[in-house]
């Protein structure tokens, strides 16, 4: 079941969420069962068999988790054996192809739980937690709604079972404030998905089809059209999941903190997977050494996160060059220091197009494929190709222009040219205010935002025939 069908938006949400609150009204433990309903029928519409997996998977991470929790006990072997399994499971499912091919193809993708890169991590997260003393007292139960919740299972956030668990036993109360904000954040981040990611998705999908073979400027819609789609694609579920969270009365962890904004690469990953950065943080960059032990160190720890981030990604040598470009321009900017000779609109500029040329390695199929669309940008200069202009054209641009065209066909044809490729500018400027989440927590009711919220809600309702799935539910 995808959170962008129809089915999702018109029954099951709103029945889980009414079902959610009256149950609290009478019993915790009432409410959660529905809520592991809830998430198992969410987490095995699709795929059933991969229940088995994620159940028992699970399981093997609470009971070692628990021994892990006693007094006494050999905590370093059983948190090494948690992380063995964790990783050797998410290998199997998503890492055999790409490292043993060309003799596997690895397992099954239909075997494969739901947001398995994510709940892989928040399974470590729970194991590095009790290691530490930091999970509290977590049931069978508990652990189970917080690994199915539906809310985070696709894409996250990256959740930490002990911040999520006391939620979960006692939501703030029911307040129509509270209720109107998630509406609110929802509302705002489906449409994200739903009309601005779908704008940029045609000319990102034209573009790389055909690289290679572009001028510079349709080579340039194409990498800056992949990084709007990405952007509005990823942070439009994440304003889903936390809207989602705080009409149940949960406080999801923000994922994103307008990253484009970002005047280093530093910077840009405090805002960007705001959850994936603190995992690595606390369960990979600290355990090595952080920055305690000299420069040296810092810097090899550096390069080891963001080369894990980027096969957490995906099993491609893209995702790697990916990730290794982002370890290498966090390394110089280490080595750098804090002296600053730029000026700050120059900061954000260089940090952008930064972003921008890294995400053409994470975009391509193949390293030949991004080393093509790079190479288009030389040569001569022009407007972009009609062609171009088309692949970003939407049904509602579409038929404007028709519209027009029956009085007009000279404006008509400059609507349908003009419109999609302004929607790039148009883009850029709405990055420039904050995030709906950010909105949403110190959210104050109004009757604009109602009438935004509403008018979001209901086209991207009515455009949500052929919507694809969320990039990062792939990952």
């Amino acid at each position: 079941m995808s959170i962008t069908s129809h089915l999702f938006l018109l029954v099951f949400l709103p029945v889980v969420c009414v079902t959610w609150r009256l149950a609290n009204r009478h019993s915790s433990c009432a409410a959660r069962l529905c809520l592991l309903a809830a998430g198992i029928l969410f987490c095995g519409w699709s795929a059933p068999w991969s229940l088995l997996v994620l159940a028992g998977e699970g399981t093997a991470t609470y009971c070692l988790g628990r021994a892990i929790s006693r007094p006494g006990s050999r905590k370093k072997p059983l948190l090494a054996t948690g992380v063995v399994l964790v990783v050797a499971v998410l290998f199997l499912f998503k890492y055999t192809g790409f490292f043993l091919a060309p003799w596997t193809d690895g397992l099954p993708a239909w075997l494969a739980p739901l947001g398995l890169s994510f709940g892989s991590f928040q399974q470590l997260f729970y194991l590095r937690d009790c290691y530490h003393g930091e999970a509290g007292e977590v049931s069978p139960l508990d652990y189970a709604c917080c690994l199915t919740l539906f809310a985070t299972a696709t894409c996250g956030p990256i959740t930490r079972v002990g911040e999520l668990v006391p939620q979960l036993r006692r939501p703030e109360p029911f307040s129509w404030d509270g209720l109107a904000a998630g509406l609110y954040c929802f509302a705002l981040g489906l449409f994200k998905k739903v009309l601005l990611a779908a704008i940029f998705t045609g000319g990102a999908d034209y573009g790389f089809g055909l690289a290679g073979s572009l001028s510079p400027a349709d080579s340039a819609v194409t990498i800056l059209c992949y990084t709007l789609q990405i952007y509005f694609d990823f942070s439009g579920y994440c304003d889903m999941a936390w809207g989602m969270g705080r009409m149940m009365g949960l406080d999801l962890p923000v994922n994103f903190d307008s990253p484009y904004r970002a005047v280093s690469i530093q910077d840009f990953w405090g805002r960007w997977h705001i959850t994936l950065s603190r995992f690595f943080r606390s369960c990979v960059y600290i355990p090595l050494g952080g920055n305690r032990r000299g420069m040296a160190v810092t810097c090899r720890n550096i390069m080891v996160i963001f080369l894990l981030s980027g096969l957490w990604h995906g099993a491609g040598w893209g995702f790697v060059i990916w990730g290794a470009l982002h370890g290498v321009a966090m390394v110089v900017q280490r080595l750098w220091g804090k002296r600053k000779f730029l000026p700050r609109p120059l900061c954000w500029l260089l940090t952008f197009l930064f972003v921008n040329f890294a995400w053409v390695f994470f975009r391509a199929a193949t390293l030949d494929q991004a080393l093509a669309l790079l190479g288009d940008l030389a040569g001569s200069w022009a407007m972009p190709s009609a062609e171009m202009a088309a692949a970003l054209l939407l049904p509602e641009f579409e038929a404007l222009g028709y519209f027009v065209s029956a009085f007009s066909a000279s404006l008509g044809q400059a609507l349908t040219y003009w419109l999609p490729l302004l929607a790039l500018p148009g883009a850029l400027l709405l990055l420039a205010c904050p995030n709906p989440t950010r909105q949403a927590q110190r959210f104050r009711p109004a009757w604009w935002k109602a009438l935004l919220a509403a008018a979001a809600l209901i086209w991207s309702l009515v455009s949500l025939v052929g919507v694809e799935t969320f990039i990062y539910a792939n990952f």
